[in-house]
Protein backbone atom coordinates (compact mmCIF):
# COMPACT_ATOMS: atom_id res chain seq x y z
CA UNK A 1 0.00 0.00 0.00
CA UNK A 2 0.85 3.57 -1.37
CA UNK A 3 2.00 5.89 2.07
CA UNK A 4 -0.31 9.50 1.67
CA UNK A 5 1.98 12.27 0.28
CA UNK A 6 1.85 14.78 2.92
CA UNK A 7 -0.02 17.99 2.42
CA UNK A 8 1.20 21.41 1.76
CA UNK A 9 0.02 24.34 2.96
CA UNK A 10 -2.02 25.59 -0.16
CA UNK A 11 -3.59 22.12 0.45
CA UNK A 12 -4.31 22.51 3.66
CA UNK A 13 -5.72 25.88 3.14
CA UNK A 14 -8.25 24.65 0.10
CA UNK A 15 -9.50 21.80 1.88
CA UNK A 16 -10.32 23.70 5.65
CA UNK A 17 -12.39 26.09 3.48
CA UNK A 18 -16.31 26.17 3.99
CA UNK A 19 -18.12 24.16 1.05
CA UNK A 20 -18.85 27.96 -1.71
CA UNK A 21 -15.65 29.82 -0.20
CA UNK A 22 -14.00 31.50 -2.63
CA UNK A 23 -11.55 33.24 -0.83
CA UNK A 24 -9.16 29.76 -0.21
CA UNK A 25 -7.72 29.91 -3.66
CA UNK A 26 -3.94 30.06 -3.11
CA UNK A 27 -3.59 33.51 -4.51
CA UNK A 28 -3.68 35.65 -1.67
CA UNK A 29 -4.07 39.07 -4.16
CA UNK A 30 -7.82 37.93 -4.84
CA UNK A 31 -8.23 37.29 -0.92
CA UNK A 32 -9.77 39.87 1.09
CA UNK A 33 -7.15 40.91 4.00
CA UNK A 34 -9.93 40.51 6.80
CA UNK A 35 -10.17 36.84 5.18
CA UNK A 36 -6.76 35.89 5.72
CA UNK A 37 -6.65 35.28 9.68
CA UNK A 38 -9.39 32.99 9.33
CA UNK A 39 -8.19 30.77 6.49
CA UNK A 40 -5.02 30.71 8.31
CA UNK A 41 -6.89 29.50 11.52
CA UNK A 42 -8.86 26.81 9.37
CA UNK A 43 -5.49 25.78 7.98
CA UNK A 44 -4.24 25.64 10.92
CA UNK A 45 -6.81 23.67 12.74
CA UNK A 46 -6.70 21.51 10.06
CA UNK A 47 -2.58 20.82 10.29
CA UNK A 48 -2.95 19.52 14.02
CA UNK A 49 -4.83 17.00 12.53
CA UNK A 50 -2.03 15.70 10.39
CA UNK A 51 1.89 15.63 10.83
CA UNK A 52 4.43 16.69 8.17
CA UNK A 53 8.07 16.21 8.11
CA UNK A 54 10.07 19.43 9.33
CA UNK A 55 13.79 19.15 8.88
CA UNK A 56 15.74 20.32 12.69
CA UNK A 57 19.53 20.01 12.98
CA UNK A 58 20.42 18.96 16.32
CA UNK A 59 23.60 18.30 17.79
CA UNK A 60 25.43 15.17 18.71
CA UNK A 61 24.22 15.12 22.17
CA UNK A 62 20.85 16.27 21.64
CA UNK A 63 20.51 13.31 19.50
CA UNK A 64 21.72 10.81 22.12
CA UNK A 65 19.73 12.10 24.74
CA UNK A 66 16.58 12.96 22.78
CA UNK A 67 16.46 9.00 21.84
CA UNK A 68 17.46 7.53 25.41
CA UNK A 69 14.62 9.35 26.73
CA UNK A 70 12.25 8.25 24.23
CA UNK A 71 13.25 5.03 25.01
CA UNK A 72 13.40 5.54 28.57
CA UNK A 73 9.57 7.07 28.09
CA UNK A 74 8.14 3.89 25.57
CA UNK A 75 9.72 1.77 28.30
CA UNK A 76 7.93 3.17 31.49
CA UNK A 77 4.46 3.74 29.82
CA UNK A 78 1.54 2.30 31.66
CA UNK A 79 -0.87 2.59 28.92
CA UNK A 80 0.46 0.97 25.69
CA UNK A 81 -1.66 2.25 23.04
CA UNK A 82 0.57 5.57 21.22
CA UNK A 83 4.38 4.68 20.70
CA UNK A 84 6.71 7.18 22.19
CA UNK A 85 9.75 8.16 19.59
CA UNK A 86 11.90 10.78 19.78
CA UNK A 87 9.21 12.78 16.79
CA UNK A 88 7.01 12.38 19.68
CA UNK A 89 8.88 13.96 22.09
CA UNK A 90 9.84 16.74 20.05
CA UNK A 91 6.61 17.17 19.11
CA UNK A 92 5.88 17.88 22.84
CA UNK A 93 8.73 19.78 23.24
CA UNK A 94 7.17 22.46 20.43
CA UNK A 95 3.55 22.32 21.83
CA UNK A 96 5.09 23.30 25.17
CA UNK A 97 6.99 26.24 23.66
CA UNK A 98 3.79 27.52 21.51
CA UNK A 99 1.78 27.29 24.16
CA UNK A 100 4.58 29.63 26.48
CA UNK A 101 5.42 31.45 24.06
CA UNK A 102 5.65 34.84 25.99
CA UNK A 103 8.26 33.09 27.65
CA UNK A 104 10.64 33.33 25.01
CA UNK A 105 12.99 36.54 25.37
CA UNK A 106 16.03 36.85 23.08
CA UNK A 107 17.75 37.74 20.19
CA UNK A 108 20.06 34.31 19.77
CA UNK A 109 19.80 30.22 20.37
CA UNK A 110 21.73 30.69 23.49
CA UNK A 111 19.46 33.92 24.83
CA UNK A 112 16.41 31.79 24.18
CA UNK A 113 17.28 28.87 25.40
CA UNK A 114 17.81 30.87 29.41
CA UNK A 115 14.49 32.61 29.14
CA UNK A 116 12.84 29.45 29.04
CA UNK A 117 15.27 27.43 31.62
CA UNK A 118 14.88 30.74 33.31
CA UNK A 119 10.84 30.41 33.72
CA UNK A 120 11.07 26.64 34.21
CA UNK A 121 13.62 27.36 37.18
CA UNK A 122 11.16 29.74 39.00
CA UNK A 123 8.17 27.58 38.22
CA UNK A 124 10.31 24.66 40.50
CA UNK A 125 11.05 27.37 43.04
CA UNK A 126 7.90 28.42 43.37
CA UNK A 127 6.74 24.90 43.77
CA UNK A 128 9.70 24.30 46.09
CA UNK A 129 8.00 27.43 48.37
CA UNK A 130 4.71 26.40 48.15
CA UNK A 131 5.51 22.29 49.48
CA UNK A 132 7.32 24.36 52.37
CA UNK A 133 4.98 26.56 53.21
CA UNK A 134 2.68 23.56 53.42
CA UNK A 135 4.29 21.48 55.40
CA UNK A 136 4.87 24.39 57.65
CA UNK A 137 1.18 24.92 57.99
CA UNK A 138 0.78 21.19 58.55
CA UNK A 139 3.72 21.63 61.79
CA UNK A 140 2.11 24.84 63.13
CA UNK A 141 -1.52 22.94 63.04
CA UNK A 142 -0.58 19.87 64.92
CA UNK A 143 1.18 21.85 67.22
CA UNK A 144 -2.07 23.93 68.19
CA UNK A 145 -4.03 20.91 68.28
CA UNK A 146 -4.87 19.66 71.79
CA UNK A 147 -3.03 16.25 73.29
CA UNK A 148 -6.59 15.03 73.51
CA UNK A 149 -7.63 15.47 69.70
CA UNK A 150 -5.27 13.26 68.50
Amino acid sequence: MAQKKPKDISELIRDSAPKGDTTSSTSTAARPVGRRSTTLSQAAAAAKRTTSPKYVQLRGDQQIELDVLARELQASRSAKTERITSNTVIRVAVDAVLARRSVLVGDTEEELLASVLSYIGNLEAAQTKLRELEEAERARLQETEEPGDR
